[in-house]
């Protein structure tokens, strides 16, 4: 069993589901993750038929979910967790990605910005959500982005103690609000089942321009992935996210050279562990 699973978070606009999971397979991705526009697009039997011959997995689904800003937008989010529940049977996918709340705008909350009473309705919600996901076999995966009670690794923590449910997970992208990488991996690195995995021009890893492809950053992933997996024993999804760089390069390129770079490192780290 390989030490890790690898991924590509679609981001293609000039191809059918079936011929971009051809080209990704070739190139040694074992599936991709998708989000609710590109599932609208093309239909979720469009999918679940590519997946199906091409041998290719649905590795995560990512749903917008929202348990900041009061109970119309839990019942909300309670609605797209049974849509996604039934599309993840549907596609054989049994993780979803979990945001505490939305990404842009007004109602944007981050954990130091969150007062008590929205950390309670989160930690509700979530075990909640979890309860309902582990009665159908899902895991419910918590992504470390900024605007999210999840922003940093000490308030990540916080969120897995309170709602204290097995099939909450983490998806460690970092870098984490104002701290170090190993520090980050440290904390998470037991509960992580994914990663989003970037790098970056220099050490200030800056999102959009400053992104690029993962053999060519000042990043060596080398060590982190090394620690989870040797170390911690953890089996992972390591998925490509923001394969266009910021608008600088082909997606495709990407999932060339860095799907190269993956296969390459995960072929030392089977090595290493068998």
């Amino acid at each position: 069993m390989s030490t890790f699973e690898i991924g590509f978070c679609w981001g293609f606009d000039d191809v059918a589901p079936l011929e971009g999971l051809q080209r990704l397979k070739l190139l040694g991705f074992d599936g991709i993750e998708l989000w609710p526009d590109v599932l609208d697009r093309h239909g979720v039997n469009v999918w679940a038929d590519a997946l199906a011959a091409t041998g290719m997995r649905c590795l995560q689904l990512c749903p917008y979910f929202n348990f900041v800003n009061g109970p119309e937008a839990v019942a909300k989010s309670r609605e797209d967790l049974l849509q996604f529940i039934d599309i993840g049977e549907h596609l054989q996918c049994k993780k979803l990605r979990v945001f505490t709340g939305p990404v842009h705008g007004a109602g944007v909350v981050g954990a130091a910005a969150a007062t008590e009473d929205q950390w309670a309705a989160v930690s509700a919600g979530l075990q909640e959500f979890c309860d309902i996901s582990a009665s159908n076999q899902f895991e419910l995966c918590l992504e470390c982005h900024p605007g999210m009670l999840t922003e940093t690794s000490q308030s990540a923590q916080r969120l897995l103690r309170d709602v204290n449910r097995p099939n909450l997970t983490v998806n460690i992208q970092i870098p984490l609000a104002d701290e170090p990488w190993d520090y980050s991996f440290q904390n998470l690195g037991p509960f992580a089942t994914h990663l989003h995995i970037h790098n970056w021009h220099s050490p200030v890893m800056d999102f959009g321009d400053g992104l690029t492809y993962l053999a060519e950053g000042w990043f060596d992933w080398e060590s982190p992935l090394r620690y989870l997996v040797e170390t911690l024993n953890r089996r992972l999804c390591v998925s490509i996210e923001h394969p266009k760089h910021g608008g600088k390069h082909d997606p495709w390129l990407t999932a060339e050279k860095d799907g190269k770079y993956l296969v390459g490192l995960r072929r030392r780290l089977d090595a290493a562990t068998t």
